[in-house]
């Protein structure tokens, strides 16, 4: 999963300027990004259209960590039952 705001300008499209204002602003860019729902870029069009309108960034990364640590879990199960 790869979120970001294609719109940043500015001190905001650095990644050199880290005055307090600016990380202070990027945090509440990333607040922001994580409130919109999961999007795709369509590559012909270069714009973000939603893929599931009803599920935000942040319900799908907790969806992703869920799943990344039971398969975690899983693996180290595994590794323990052979050792």
């Amino acid at each position: 999963m790869n979120m970001q705001d294609d719109t940043l300008s500015g001190t905001l499209a650095s990644v050199d300027i880290a005055t307090e204002q600016n990380l202070n602003d990027l945090v509440k860019v990333g607040e922001a990004l994580l409130k919109k729902p999961v999007s795709r870029v369509n590559f012909d069009t270069d714009k973000s259209k939603p893929v599931r309108p009803e599920v935000t960034n942040a319900e799908a990364l907790v969806r992703i960590a869920s799943v990344l640590s039971k398969e975690r879990a899983q693996r180290s199960k595994v590794v323990h039952e052979r050792t």
